[in-house]
């Protein structure tokens, strides 16, 4: 009987993820266009529209889900190409056969030839390199591209630089109590071959390292990835979960203390991401009772009725939302609110809810996964076999 239940409850749940699917396809394909078209002959996506800097931080990793999810709704050729595209263009430009093999920097020009451009990602360090979420989202991305697409046309192409990523995480970003640093920053008053661990373990971090790990598990089918997500998922719960005001703190700091919540966009992100990717457990219950006591009556998150509101959170409340199959009618509200008022004239996302605002081509990414609400890990976890290649084709 129990079977039953389950086996309906899953049934419901993926109808319902086809009926969002065909509700948001017009703002889908509004917002996928707009972003894409911005991408350079290389295959590189500019962080905003005219943007000097691309993939800053990694930035470029949320803007090609745009064009994953587009493609899977709408199974658009122009959506695969575009992402096929820009997940060869990471392969590329990927650092290899150094002591950073497997690396980006922070940031690169957002115009061709897309150089590295050493950039603060601080105001204190004069560059980055090594980010934890780079390399994860990465790995992430062509896991996701061999799922949606069973496309063997240049099998392996990325499996080594999947490893070569995921490699670098476990070797050089995992620390003592199995989080994951940020990076590594080259300090200003150091010179230009000092490069430091930066000791900070953002909570936003540990949920993309997660995806990729499980991204690695499937594609490479090495036990080594596999046990690494285990552990960090748990740890994640342990280590990052504020027990007196039940909600993910921000991160650890230096010395390993919670940087507990605070009243504001990134705690408010951190809550709704962490439960898409984690699922229903009793932390993310409490986490989203908490993002949820701060909705805003239009489906917003701000203080008070006369401030901009960030569309970031908005995002995120729907992506925990849609993957606890709670809080519908408020989802609702807040994926129309992001359909008014987060969308500029031909497809653009705002970073604040007004008219005024700067766009950017990752929170395409962000906006179209809030419509669709998807199972963050569709492929197979663990695996029973490796999958028999990685594809970015030629």
């Amino acid at each position: 009987m129990r079977r039953s239940v389950v086996a309906l409850g899953a049934l419901a749940l993926v109808a319902g993820s086809a009926h969002a699917q065909l509700s948001w396809n017009a703002q889908v394909r509004e917002v996928a266009d707009f972003a894409l078209a911005q991408q350079s002959q290389q295959g590189c996506l500019p962080d905003a529209p005219e943007a000097l800097l691309a993939h800053e931080g990694g930035a470029m990793g949320r803007s090609l889900l745009a064009a994953a999810y587009a493609y899977r709704a709408l199974q658009r050729v122009p959506y695969r190409n575009a992402w096929r595209d820009g997940i060869k263009w990471l392969a590329a430009s990927m650092e290899r056969g150094t002591q950073w093999n497997g690396t980006w920097r922070q940031a690169y020009a957002g115009k061709a030839p897309h150089v590295p451009l050493p950039t603060s990602p601080d105001g204190i360090a004069q560059d980055a390199r090594g980010l934890s979420s780079s390399a994860a989202l990465f790995a992430y991305h062509v896991a996701l591209y061999v799922h949606f697409t069973g496309d063997d046309a240049a099998a392996n192409v990325c499996r080594p630089h999947v490893q070569a990523a995921l490699d670098f995480l476990l070797d050089r970003n995992r620390g003592r109590n199995h989080l994951f640093y940020r990076g590594w920053y080259q300090p200003k008053d150091k010179g230009t071959d000092a490069w430091e661990l930066c000791r900070k373990q953002y909570t936003l971090d540990q949920a993309d390292v997660l995806l990729g790990l499980c991204a690695g598990s499937w594609l490479l089918g090495h036990a080594r990835y596999r046990l690494a997500a285990d552990r960090l998922e748990r740890e994640i719960a342990d280590l990052l979960f504020d027990k007196r005001q039940r909600a993910f703190g921000i991160g650890l700091d230096e010395a390993g203390g919670l940087i507990p919540p605070a009243e504001d966009a990134e705690t408010h992100v951190i809550q709704g991401y962490l439960t898409w990717v984690l699922g229903l457990t009793r932390e993310t219950e409490h986490a989203m009772k908490w993002l949820n006591a701060r909705l805003a009556p239009d489906g917003s998150f701000r203080r008070r009725k006369s401030d901009p509101a960030p569309v970031l959170p908005a995002t995120a409340f729907c992506l925990g939302a849609s993957r606890v199959a709670a809080y519908t009618d408020e989802m609702r509200k807040t994926r129309r609110w992001l359909r008014d008022c987060a969308i500029a004239p031909k497809g653009g996302v705002r970073v604040l809810a007004v008219p005024d605002s700067s766009t950017r081509n990752d929170l395409a990414g962000w906006v179209i996964l809030a419509w669709l609400g998807p199972d963050p890990r569709p492929f197979t976890r663990p695996p029973d076999k490796p999958a028999h290649s990685v594809i970015v084709p030629k």
